[in-house]
């Protein structure tokens, strides 16, 4: 949707027109080739140099979620989003910044039924896939979303990662975890921190987290110290 680069004020005043004329989706100019933002661009079916699948659904505890839940891209890479509602609710994909989504958020609050027709989004019912094409032309960091009212409060974004370069992945096994937040890793070279193969103990980043680690799991993981601990930042 258009009203994704305009001002909050003037998204509320199309919404409202929207309504008051009984339509309840939003739209504007069909050609988004001019379309540039802060995370990037547009991009041409075809063009694309990496794919990337995104499944969208909640989960039996109630939470909504994307998979993956994070992404990191190079900087300058066309992406290729494929993305498909895995759920039982409708869903959006939303890709922008974390201020521009909260300020979209805000206006989603209160008009529910908006729909958005924009390039750096899609909306799709149960089931239903559909694809965007995107030029990160810009590094930084950013977000996508579901800003259907209360599936961003249940979980349901994400943060992505634009930079020239990425940081490296890890392979591990899971040996131990405890209720205090250590996570003991048998892992490969922290090739980011210069640190060789070994047995070590992390921190988890958040109690989420170490809810999601279990003893025996094999996973990819980034480590940083964080507050002097060695801790898993982020994992897969």
């Amino acid at each position: 949707m258009k009203t994704t680069f305009l001002s909050v004020a003037t998204m509320v005043a199309l919404a409202t027109q929207a309504f008051a004329g009984g339509e309840n989706n939003h739209s504007h100019d069909e050609d988004h080739a001019d379309v540039k933002k802060a995370v990037g661009s547009p991009g041409s079916a075809g063009s694309e140099t990496r794919t990337i699948d995104v499944i969208m659904r909640e989960t039996d505890d109630g939470d909504m979620i994307f998979e993956p839940g994070s992404l990191d891209i190079k900087t300058g890479e066309i992406v290729l989003f494929n993305i498909k509602n895995m759920g039982e609710l409708e869903h959006e994909f939303v890709l922008d910044t974390f201020e521009e989504n909260q300020k979209h958020k805000k206006v989603m609050a209160e008009f529910p039924d908006m729909e958005h027709d924009d390039p750096n989004s899609v909306r799709l019912e149960a089931g239903e896939t559909d694809q965007i094409v995107w030029n990160f032309s810009n590094g930084g960091t950013f977000e996508f979303a579901c800003l259907i009212p209360g599936h961003y409060e249940s979980g349901m974004h994400g943060d992505l990662l634009v930079a020239d370069k990425l940081p490296t992945y890890t392979k591990g096994l899971i040996k131990r975890v405890t209720k205090s937040g250590k996570i003991t890793v048998k892992h490969e070279e922290l090739v980011d921190l210069g640190m060789p193969a070994m047995t070590m103990v992390f921190r988890a980043a958040d109690d989420k987290m170490l809810e999601a680690l279990s003893e025996g799991q094999e996973i990819e993981f980034l480590a940083d110290r964080v507050k002097g601990k060695l801790t898993i930042t982020k994992f897969k």
